[in-house]
């Protein structure tokens, strides 16, 4: 036995058929357009500044100098650094920075009280930490869904890195740096 469909039922399900590919194409927008709501770059309560405004400016760009030279290949090197993340709680600051060459993101905690010595040159051992625990691979740990990440301590979503990068490039600082020679008294540079 066949159905047949009246001109009102039609425009009812035209319109069902509308509101669902409009609702459809405003979820794929929302990771972008809402990145800051569940998972944005500024946590809720936090302040923002920019990085060179703080006191641990010089010991960042010395840091992030020698995590060039251990890292990166011969050439320029330009880091998009975020805003300096303040948090209410405790006032620990930090800085995500972004490295289009390495196409990674750097997480880097600030010392509040400013900088001690901006030529304090780090071990091997030290600048390892932003060889994996304080790096995002942009290209092996970014996942399209939360579902995806599941409570790793290392993936991120899209919506986060896409957030990130987007505030380290539009309302950072860009800090531009060459490689330099890597020093012989390192044990470690050859094993890099």
């Amino acid at each position: 036995m066949s159905r047949r469909v009246g001109p009102s039922q039609r425009a009812r399900a035209a319109w069902a058929r509308a509101a669902s590919v409009s609702l459809a194409l405003w979820l794929a927008a929302a990771p972008c357009a809402l990145a800051d709501e569940p998972e944005g770059y500024t946590p809720p309560g936090a302040s923002l500044s920019q990085p060179r405004a703080h006191p641990d400016w010089p010991c960042l760009a010395s840091l992030l100098q020698q995590i060039v030279d251990d890292q990166g290949a011969a050439g320029r090197h330009v880091l998009h650094i975020g805003r300096v993340v303040t948090t209410p709680e405790d006032g620990s600051s930090f800085v995500r920075v972004y490295w289009p060459r390495q196409r990674a993101i750097l997480l880097v905690s600030l010392n509040r009280d400013g900088c001690a010595d901006p030529g304090y040159r780090h071990e091997s051992l030290a600048l390892g930490w932003y060889r994996t625990k304080a790096r995002i691979d942009l290209d092996e740990g970014v996942r399209a869904t939360e579902a995806e990440v599941s409570g790793s301590s290392y993936l991120v979503t899209r919506a986060w890195a896409d957030a990130v990068i987007a505030e380290c490039t539009a309302n950072g600082t860009e800090l531009a740096l060459r490689r330099a020679r890597r020093r012989r008294s390192d044990a470690d540079a050859d094993t890099l």
